[in-house]
Formats: structure tokens, C-alpha cells, sequence
């Protein structure tokens, strides 16, 4: 292979867009920057230590992944997602990460298929605890195990990529948004159960309908959504 006569280019360096939108990322979902907040490029400059442009390159990433608003002549905004937009997100999730785990199941070895069971086992008895934080934290542990086995490359980003948006928007909400407990327990239970007879359809579409996709048969009920406190202090003021 003739070898080019310039220097060696530069490999494995991260551009500051790169670095700006990770830490932004980050700040969000961890709830620094609230769901509505506004993202002040001069504060955000300063935070960062580095020029508007690579912020507004992360920032215009960040809108692409959902998590941010940008509304021409004005503030970005962290988004604040509807009760519409979360149903959406877990749908899609359950969607792509239902493929993830029918593909990877058949080729996980032992000791990952164990751990895999035991995390399911934390996710039943945090659905029959009705542990809301507890249940999103072993699911999020659930998705990882799966991705981190998942033969296909492709449906791992397109994965993670759906899971980066239904993390944010399902923590923002999480306070307001009360799971069909029974729904949640019966789903992980039948996952588990299609895991101990190698059966990757079974705990495919058990994984489905945790995620709230349609079945032929019939429906749960709809998880409970109450008003966020500022919408109630603004119906309280209304009247």
C-alpha cells in the first residue's frame, strides 16, 4: 500500500464539538439542566472554557438527539418532553431493543445468559416494590448487558441512539408518570421465563409489550400521568 508523503493525521482526537456536547449531554441527563431550562451560550462558554461555535455545533447535535430546543431568534431550551412524546420514545425503544434481544440471546454464553436472569430477577422485584427509581435503573443496566452482547453493530447505535432520548425524557418525567405495575411484573417475569428455555421470541415480545407495544389479543391500562406542579399553580391561577 504506497504510504502518503505528509505527516501522520492525527488519530483518536476528540474535537472540542465533541467534548462540548458530552459534558452538555451529561448535565442534562443528569438533571443540572432542567427539562425547559435555557442554555445561555455566553454561560455555557464560560462553563466550558471553549468558543460559542463548537457549542452551537454540540447544541445542534443535541436537538438532532432530542434533547435540547432551538427556536430561531431565540434561547435554546433543555427539552421538556409531553406525556405523548415519552409513550412514543418507550415504544420505539421496546421496538429496537425487542430485535436486540431477539438476536442476541441465542449467542450469549452462560455466564452472561446468568447475568442477564439475575438483572430480569431485580427488575420483577422492583415492579412488585412499585420502586419507580429502582426499576428504571435495572432496566437502564438490562438495555447494557443486551448492547453489550449484541452481535449486530448497527442495531447497537441505532439502539443506544433510542435509549440516550427515552433516558432523558423518561427521568424528566418520572416524578409524574406512575407505570402499569402489573404490566411491568408480568412482562419481566415472562422474560425471564422465555430466557430459561432459550426461547429469544418469547422474551422478545414479553420485552415488547413491557414497552408498551400493541398486542393482537388485548391491552393493559395506560400508565398514570399527573400534572407537573407548574401546570397545576398555572390551572390554580386560571381559575
Amino acid at each position: 500500500m504506497p504510504v502518503p508523503p505528509s505527516a501522520s493525521p492525527p488519530i483518536g482526537r476528540r474535537l472540542m464539538r465533541d467534548d462540548a456536547h458530552d459534558a452538555i449531554r451529561d448535565a442534562i441527563l443528569d438533571g443540572t439542566f432542567a427539562p425547559g431550562e435555557i442554555l445561555d451560550d455566553a454561560q455555557l462558554t464560560q462553563w466550558l472554557g471553549i468558543s460559542r461555535t463548537p457549542i452551537r455545533d454540540a447544541l445542534m447535535t443535541l436537538q438532532l438527539e432530542g434533547l435540547v430546543e432551538i427556536h430561531a431568534q431565540s434561547r435554546t431550551r433543555v427539552a421538556k418532553p409531553s406525556p405523548e412524546q415519552v409513550e412514543e420514545s418507550l415504544q420505539t425503544t421496546g421496538a429496537v431493543m425487542g430485535g436486540v434481544m431477539r438476536i442476541t440471546i441465542p449467542v450469549l454464553i452462560e455466564e452472561r445468559r446468568t447475568h442477564l436472569m439475575r438483572l430480569v430477577d431485580i427488575a420483577v422485584a422492583a415492579a412488585e416494590a412499585t420502586d419507580v427509581e429502582a426499576h428504571m435503573t435495572v432496566a437502564l443496566q438490562v438495555y447494557d448487558a443486551l448492547l453489550d452482547d449484541c452481535p449486530n453493530t448497527s442495531l447497537t447505535r441505532l439502539a443506544r441512539w433510542s435509549l440516550l432520548q427515552l433516558t432523558f425524557q423518561y427521568r424528566s418525567v418520572i416524578e409524574v408518570r406512575t407505570p402499569n405495575w402489573k404490566l411491568l411484573t408480568t412482562g419481566w417475569t415472562r422474560v425471564k421465563q422465555g430466557l430459561l428455555d432459550g426461547d429469544n421470541v418469547a422474551a422478545e415480545l414479553a420485552f415488547e409489550e413491557i414497552h408498551r407495544l400493541p398486542l393482537p389479543s388485548h391491552q393493559w391500562e395506560a400508565a398514570l400521568w399527573e400534572e407537573r406542579a407548574e401546570e397545576r399553580d398555572r390551572s390554580a391561577k386560571a381559575q
